[in-house]
């Protein structure tokens, strides 16, 4: 069924039968910045127009709304469900709780065994990484879930002002249903990469104990990345961090799409996590691909949803008939660790994935 290399692996007979989105109304980045939440010179730098906004609409919930839709749209039934992974970037809900088990009551009944996964906003790709050998062994006809979603809007972090290179946090959940039956989207390949010497990047500055949500210490990713970038440039090791980050980018996408036997002029689109249009541009370039090849056009009315812009972003495309039979779709990302991912999918149908 794999084939494994070093981090990379070659999937063979897993499909994703359906997906399902939430994304709510989004907020204009204009309005944001007549209220002062946004400076408007960066704003209008970034290129961003627009942020859904959840309001007080739980991610839990929206997490079951996406997963409604992909199940519905996979032709499965809930009792073919027998995994259930939640990737989560932000708290979910009541400290001490787990947030899987909320959409499990819901959705699926307890014959699953219900995971939550935390890696970030590359945690829908761990829950892939997971999810392809479970499937492997077990017996056929079993499906899983994996469910993604996030709601920004909490006093210990500002949405609005995460720093440079970073885009404005966006509220919106993503599901898929992940089966060895034949499917709409086909799983060719992924890929994970790990920088450890820079784990410290989205930590530098602060304490480890205690965590600073126990303490009402908000999240500051601007400072915190001064720090370490400070830090690294007067111990002389900060051109190395660079060039390790960015050939574990390009590293990563280079042994997805080898393992897919898939060149980059057959990739039709190229999903990202939400970025301001500067740094998508550069980390295309980096990925090999012109930025006409990406789908920030369309992220950029919602921002940065989390673990949710990729699958989000597949959504989109399928609904508005972007993809056909054939086409190839390489997704690629990183996260504090830090780690990267990379995957690539194949449409084998022409109305796939979506009601």
């Amino acid at each position: 069924m794999t084939e494994t290399t070093g981090t990379s692996t070659r999937v063979d007979g897993i499909h994703l039968a359906g997906i399902g989105t939430f994304v709510p109304d989004a907020v204009s980045v204009r309005s944001a910045a007549r209220r002062g939440l946004v400076d408007e010179e960066t704003s209008a730098r970034s290129g961003i127009s627009g942020v859904a906004v959840a309001g007080d609409l739980p991610a839990t919930e929206m997490a079951v709304r996406a997963g409604a839709e992909a199940i519905k749209n996979s032709g499965l039934a809930g009792a073919d469900i027998r995994l259930l992974l939640y990737a989560g970037v932000w708290h979910q809900g009541p400290d001490g709780w787990g947030p899987q088990y909320f959409v499990q009551r819901e959705l699926l009944g307890d014959d699953v065994l219900a995971v939550e996964v935390r890696q970030g906003c590359n945690g829908f790709f761990t829950a892939l990484e997971l999810a392809v050998p479970y499937l492997a062994a077990a017996p056929e006809g079993t499906a899983a879930l994996i469910v993604a979603s996030d709601n920004f809007g909490t006093p210990l972090i500002d949405r609005w002002q995460l720093g440079d290179g970073l885009a404005y946090l966006g509220d919106g959940a993503s599901a898929v249903t992940v089966s060895r039956a034949p499917g709409p989207v086909q799983l060719r390949s992924l890929c994970s990469a790990s920088y450890s010497e820079m784990e410290g990047a989205h930590r530098s500055g602060l304490p480890l104990f205690p965590p600073g949500v126990t303490v009402g210490t908000s999240v500051d990713f601007r400072s915190r990345a001064e720090s370490f970038r400070d830090a690294a440039i007067s111990g002389g090791w900060w051109m190395r961090f660079l060039a390790g980050h960015n050939a574990r980018i390009t590293q990563c996408a280079n042994r997805a799409l080898e393992e897919a036997g898939v060149a980059r002029a057959d990739v039709k689109y190229v999903l990202t996590h939400g970025m301001p249009r500067q740094s998508a541009i550069s980390y295309l370039r980096l990925l090999g691909f012109p930025f006409e090849r990406s789908t920030w056009d369309f992220a950029r009315t919602i921002g940065h949803l989390g673990a949710s812009d990729h699958f989000v972003a597949l959504h989109h495309l399928l609904t508005e008939g972007a993809l056909g039979a054939g086409d190839h779709v390489l997704l690629s990302g990183y996260s504090p660790g830090l780690t990267y991912k990379s995957a690539v999918l194949r449409i084998t149908a022409d109305a796939p994935a979506t009601a």
